[in-house]
């Protein structure tokens, strides 16, 4: 197949006669026709690599450089691509050569060139630590400006591919709809279909613009439940024209505007697919989005016209690998109309053991087409829908440009927080905000990395001239503190020192809001009433908390992640709790807007619980000038 590749190469380049000016189909088949069903069906998965060696999650090396045994591995079945992890990704270098190896070793085996892939959101979900992190999805739906959409995008495009890495997992096409949402939260843009839509066509801009291919997620929506995919099998009641009007939006405009992949999620929509299967547990469940037929033939490809490449989200999640035989899994998977299976076998085991599953798995697919359980035309389709965007994005070219720039430099870092300032949204203000220099602030962080986020805040705000010194400002780090007596011995001391005590709140699940850093807040608030010290609630993760609590001011800066050692030992660290400091004194008017509804909680049996009643509506918003 090498010297058919070369061939489509110099063709690609221009240097043949008129009669090699074959059409791009022409290329495609002609590499197709060169391929055996062994080829097609490796072409078809999206394995990791992540571990040179694991025995437990406590127990465990992780792959950093290509080893003899993924080397030939590759090199017997080259695969359609590569997913990367942060396991893999340690430093610039160190990952370049990976890429380069990786992809060495399937041309060393004759195959095409890898699509190299990572899940590079930003924010809360993101494989390179040592670049520019960016604010997250839900942070740039706050912000809302197309401009810093497309500038997070493109610097984290520019960043991926100085590494070789060619395919985003990114962004969320998904509506966060639901406040008890497990998985998705602040992955997602907004609560609003039109918005995310709106969002995700400029982030998707910013990848291409790089050269990076984007795959948007989780097809057809992975909002609007409250169990995760990851360790469960989602189940959503709605039907076809409920999804159409609401889910599909961010998903149909993403295929106007031409992106060239999608991901499929793990979720049961009765009213849909009514097709069931008998679960290893015993259970009879109805299949998935991702075994479908129904939605990702009938209404991804027939209705909405998307002919580019389907992905799978990794099969070895509990929805699949523990309620599907693995051979049903990969003939329903397919004959759906999936082109590539991602993580199609768990990588946590011996690398023996994975590297002889992931053999077995090509095995699998060529006997299932054997057997006649598989058409060998719905393979040819899968495969040449890969062929069609390598060659579409020039990795069938040879002696490409390298691209080297400084992943995580000050001017992306600048530009990130910027982005991120932007985003903070002011709730509430009682003539609190902005705080000055005279005021004696103390800040209360449920963690350490996030005490670490403001000290390196409290420098920004000196280096910005807002304050000269950090005299009048504390700070309390109180996750570990449960009790009345903890509260009395460790942190009542540091509020009778305050005139204004910011509290900030971390929110990542429903469970959280009855948790003992919650409860801490709330023993620490009866005392600041009674005491008439002002209150500050900073929302750092999911907004929902914003009802939770009764404060003088509240913002939200939605994500909570600080830094996890100073000074810093990497160039990338979560900007947002940095930059609502930063919007707290002043260095900027709040700009940000409510991207999603926030509702009243409800208060029973000592628990609070979502309810259906709207306080803050999506939008809303307030800045320093109209309190």
């Amino acid at each position: 197949m090498k010297k058919l590749i070369n061939l489509v190469l110099v063709c690609l380049l221009g240097s043949c006669l008129l009669s090699c000016q074959n059409s791009q189909k022409d290329q495609v088949q002609a590499i197709l026709n060169s391929m055996s069903l062994k080829e097609k069906a490796a072409q078809m998965l999206m394995p990791s690599f992540r571990y040179e060696d694991f025995t437990s999650m406590d127990d465990y090396v992780s792959l950093t450089e290509i080893t003899p045994i993924v080397k030939e591995t590759i090199e017997e079945y080259g695969f359609g691509g590569v997913i990367l992890f942060t396991d893999n990704i340690q430093s610039t270098d160190q990952t370049k050569k990976l890429v380069t190896d990786l992809n060495e070793a399937s041309l060393a085996g004759d195959h095409l060139p890898l699509l190299i892939a990572a899940d590079q959101e930003g924010g809360a979900v993101r494989r390179i630590e040592f670049g520019t992190i960016m604010p997250g999805n839900m942070a740039l739906g706050a912000n809302g400006d197309s401009e810093d959409i497309y500038q997070a995008a493109r610097i984290i495009g520019d960043e991926l591919m100085d590494l070789g890495i060619n395919v985003d997992l990114a962004p969320d096409a998904d509506i966060n709809s639901e406040p008890a949402n497990p998985v998705i939260g602040i992955r997602s843009f907004s609560g609003d279909p039109q918005a995310v839509a709106d969002d995700l066509l400029y982030f998707v801009k910013g990848l291409q613009d790089e050269g990076v291919i984007s795959a948007i997620k989780h097809f057809p929506g992975h909002g609007n439940t409250d169990v995760d995919s990851h360790t469960g099998l989602p189940l959503i009641n709605i039907e076809q024209q409920e999804l159409e009007s609401f889910e599909l939006i961010p998903f149909k405009k993403g295929i106007q505007g031409g992106v060239d992949m999608i991901m499929s999620a793990h979720i049961q929509y009765p009213l849909i697919e009514d097709s069931t299967y008998h679960s290893l547990n015993g259970e009879e469940i109805y299949l998935p989005a991702t075994l479908s037929q129904k939605i990702m033939q009938g209404i991804l490809r027939d209705k909405m016209k998307f002919d580019g490449v389907v992905v799978t989200d990794s099969l070895s999640m509990n929805a699949i690998a523990k309620n599907f035989r693995k051979k049903d899994a990969i003939a329903l998977c397919i004959n759906a109309g999936v082109d590539m299976l991602l993580m199609p076998v768990d990588d946590q085991k011996s690398t023996s053991l994975y590297i002889k599953e992931l053999k077995n798995y090509v095995t699998a697919i060529v006997n299932l087409v054997a057997e006649g359980s598989i058409a060998k035309e719905r393979i040819d389709e899968a495969v040449s829908r890969i062929i069609t965007l390598k060659l579409e994005h020039g990795l069938l070219e040879e002696n490409k440009e390298e691209r080297t720039i400084d992943i995580g430099s000050e001017e992306h870092h600048a530009i990130e927080m910027g982005i991120s300032e932007r985003a903070v949204t002011l709730i509430k203000n009682d003539d609190i905000l902005p705080l000055t220099e005279e005021d004696k602030v103390l800040i209360m962080a449920p963690y350490s990395s996030q005490t670490n986020s403001m000290l390196y805040g409290i420098e920004m705000l000196k280096e910005k001239g807002l304050i000269r010194s950090d005299k009048n400002i504390s700070i309390c780090t109180f996750g570990s503190q449960e009790t009345q007596e903890d509260f009395k011995r460790n942190i009542q001391p540091y509020l009778g020192k305050a005139d204004i005590v910011v509290f900030l709140s971390y929110l990542y699940e429903t469970a959280d809001l009855n948790g003992t850093e919650f409860k801490m807040i709330d023993r620490s608030l009866l005392y600041c009433q009674r005491n008439k010290i002002k209150t500050v609630l900073l929302s750092a993760q999911l907004p929902y908390d914003l009802t939770r609590f009764e404060t003088d001011a509240k913002l939200a800066c939605y994500y909570a992640a600080g830094i996890r050692r100073l000074p810093l030992d990497g160039k990338g660290y979560p900007p947002n709790l940095i930059a609502a400091l930063l919007v707290m004194y002043g260095d900027i008017k709040p700009q940000g807007k409510l991207p999603v509804d926030i509702p009243d909680l409800n208060f029973r049996y000592g628990q609070y619980s979502y309810s259906d009643r709207i306080i803050y509506e999506r939008g809303y918003s307030l800045t320093y000038d109209n309190n």
